[in-house]
């Protein structure tokens, strides 16, 4: 099913009737029905239900598919759903429903954040000529955050190298991944963040695509870069694991919804053909 998404172009509340779309969280965990667990490939998350609870919050997001499409935040799981970490779900989810559900993950978190005005503590309210809150008190905008991440996959002749998360007990690997700090450009963040993490220097740097990841409101620049010097030293705050795989030998990946999956396969496709 095609899905089509338009934000809103301001803060209002989501007003709830039989016409609108919802979905629902309990804090970060999003809510669902059983049979979005069983088979999220042929069920949304979001339902026109009417739930018979008052919400902690709720957020007129956009229009989905025609119909008004809001985020809503409640304090307990009501009777026939379930929670589930959003990160498991976003792992099983089809594209279409994955770049919904990262929206409204990440204005969600955001909104959480913003009670109070951080030049004058005043309440923050939402502004509705604008995708902002806004302070009464001193005339303070705060909008939504975006912090700008770098993830690369690392070509050595038919190798690539890839990397398991110490916060994650899984045994996916993916790519090598991190914030750029203040001042860097992304190419001197990922220079920064693979020798730091794998004690390696790289070089041919080379932009691929991009994708927001609410963890909480990253802006993922996916790049391919080849080594060019260095032992492979992983710094075990970060990493569990990382090695150099052949593309013919490759561990489990990363799903092909996510970036890191889109670049992986990309890269194994196009040394592929090189071999043949």
């Amino acid at each position: 099913m095609t899905i089509t998404f338009k934000y809103h172009p301001a803060m209002v509340a989501g007003v709830d009737s039989p016409q609108t779309l919802s979905v629902y969280f309990l804090e970060d965990r999003l809510l669902v029905k059983p049979e979005v667990l069983a088979d999220p490939a042929a069920h949304f998350p979001w339902t026109y239900d009417t739930l018979p609870v008052q919400p902690k919050l709720a957020l007129l997001l956009g229009e989905l598919n025609g119909s008004p499409f809001r985020v809503v935040q409640l304090e307990s799981v009501p009777d026939g759903w379930q929670d589930i970490l959003l990160r498991d779900y976003l792992l099983r989810a089809p594209e279409s429903s994955f770049k919904v559900i990262n929206a409204a993950a990440q204005l969600r978190y955001w909104l959480s954040t913003q009670n109070f005005c951080s030049r004058c503590g005043h309440t923050l309210e939402f502004n509705d000529a604008d995708r902002a809150m806004s302070c009464a008190g001193c005339g303070y905008l705060s909008y939504p955050k975006v912090s700008p991440c770098i993830i690369t996959v690392i070509r050595k002749e038919r190798q690539i190298l890839l990397a398991q998360s110490s916060r994650y007990r899984t045994d996916m690997y993916s790519c090598l991944a991190g914030f750029i700090e203040a001042g860097e450009s992304a190419e001197e963040g990922l220079e920064r963040e693979v020798m730091e993490e794998a004690g390696i220097r790289v070089h041919n740097i080379q932009y691929q695509l991009s994708q927001a990841w609410p963890f909480p409101h990253q802006l993922m620049l996916g790049y391919v870069a080849d080594y060019l010097d260095g032992e492979l030293q992983i710094d075990s705050t970060e990493l569990r694991d990382a090695q150099w795989f052949d593309v013919d030998r490759l561990p489990t990946i990363a799903p092909p919804q996510t970036i890191a999956g889109k670049l992986i396969r990309a890269v194994v496709d196009d040394l592929r053909q090189q071999g043949d």
